[in-house]
């Protein structure tokens, strides 16, 4: 699948703020014989795997001589868990990326205001009481539809669907057609693919949603969400997702999809890298996330690959030089953005045609973006509401009304929102 096309983001600048954030957290580093042994917490994937950040930061380590990078995968669940344990034991890495929480974002130590600190994608927009405390490759887009273009074919089904009620009749055809039309999972992937296919519709009219939630100003109850929620649990009654998807895992749902199993599937644009390496025996095309009422949808976006150092290191100059170094050189850069099909202004690479129709829905959204998982900046959720989140939708598979669901995530919220 792979061409000759060439992605670049146009006009990055002109992204809105309210988009959302992987974050970052922490530096420590021991020292080696002789030089400086830099640790780095990295949120391992399918296609960022330890192999892929070493093989990254080879060019810098080689630059340097005396210093080594150790890059270590999460031990818990995945960065926050396995960050916790390492400050709960007085042995922080002295790097990490990746990740989902602000909730360290007081323990970061403050990023220098330079060029390769501005330029950094979302960076300004993800300032928090005023200083920036994470920097990304590039952006990444998440509220996409992948689908099976053979078993669209056999269902009938022409053109994608623009609505959220086409989506549901297409998603009856695929049923029909012999295929599950709807490729959901378990453990991280609930709650995300219902904000990936909720977000743009609640914040296509309130950008700042999750600070105005944190004010009491609005509520899942009397917002989208619950909209959402109703046609979520409509899916589950009528067979168009699995009914085992709580114990499915991420890799199982690419499989399925990849080998044809499953119609389509909600997902990032990091999927992309995984589809291509597949080499399914059909066409895989994408789609914009449906809206209710059919309107060009925002995308859900955040900074992709995104690094911070720990406040309390005595190695911050070292660390503070590898991060630089990966969000500034045009070589790593182009290599982080390339793995996972993501964007930034001024950088092109070698694109499958797939990566290129994400570049698509990106520039027909006009650089218009959402907050997805914890937020960006200001616009964030309180700690812990992707796993919440998570639980809530995970807990429609198991009969909970959408209205009670609803109602838990706003008592959570008010419960957890800062102070």
């Amino acid at each position: 699948m792979v061409s000759g096309s060439h992605r670049r983001l146009a006009k990055l600048g002109a992204i809105a703020v309210s988009a959302a954030m992987l974050t970052a957290c922490s530096t420590g580093t021991g020292s080696g014989k002789g030089g400086t042994d830099i640790r780095m917490l990295v949120n391992t994937t399918p296609v960022l795997t330890k192999q892929f950040y070493e093989n990254l930061v080879a060019p810098y380590v080689a630059a340097h001589p005396g210093v080594k990078v150790t890059i270590e995968a999460p031990t818990g669940k995945g960065v926050t868990d396995s960050l916790q344990q390492d400050l709960a034991a007085g042995r922080p890495p002295a790097i990490i990326a990746g990740g989902q929480n602000t909730q360290f974002a007081d323990q970061m130590a403050p990023l220098p205001d330079e060029p390769w600190v501005r330029n950094a994608p979302f960076s300004q927009s993800a300032k928090l009481k005023g200083k920036v405390w994470m920097v990304g490759t590039g952006v990444q887009i998440q509220s996409l539809v992948f689908y099976n273009k053979a078993a669209f074919q056999k269902a009938g089904i022409t053109d994608p669907p623009r609505t959220v009620d086409q989506y549901t009749a297409d998603l009856r055809k695929l049923k029909t057609a012999g295929y599950t039309p709807l490729q959901t999972g378990g453990e991280w992937t609930t709650g995300s693919q219902f904000l990936m296919l909720a977000n743009p519709n609640v914040m296509n009219t309130a950008p700042d949603w999750y600070a105005q939630r944190n004010k009491n100003a609005v509520s899942f109850a009397d917002s989208n969400y619950a909209k959402y929620l109703d046609v979520y649990q409509s899916w589950i009654k009528q067979g168009l997702v699995p009914k085992d998807a709580d114990g499915t895992k991420y890799q199982d749902m690419i499989t399925d999809f990849t080998t044809g199993k499953s119609a389509t599937m909600v997902m990032g644009s990091w999927l992309v890298a995984s589809v291509d390496s597949a080499k399914p025996s059909f066409g895989v095309g994408v789609f914009p996330v449906p809206t209710f009422d059919g309107s060009e949808p925002p995308q859900a976006s955040n900074p992709a690959m995104t690094y911070s150092v720990l406040k309390a290191s005595n190695q911050q100059t070292a660390a503070m030089g590898l991060v630089k170094y990966l969000v500034s050189d045009k070589a790593a850069i182009t290599t982080s953005l390339k793995a996972e099909g993501n964007f930034r202004t001024g950088y092109s690479y070698d694109a499958s045609l797939l990566t290129d129709e994400v570049g698509k829905i990106l520039d027909a959204a006009h650089g218009k973006v959402v907050a997805i998982g914890p937020g960006l900046g200001d616009n964030s959720a309180p700690a812990g509401f992707e796993d919440e989140i998570n639980t809530q939708i995970q807990s429609l598979y198991l009969g909970t009304k959408p209205a009670a669901v609803a109602a838990a995530m706003d008592k959570w919220w008010t419960s957890n929102a800062p102070k």
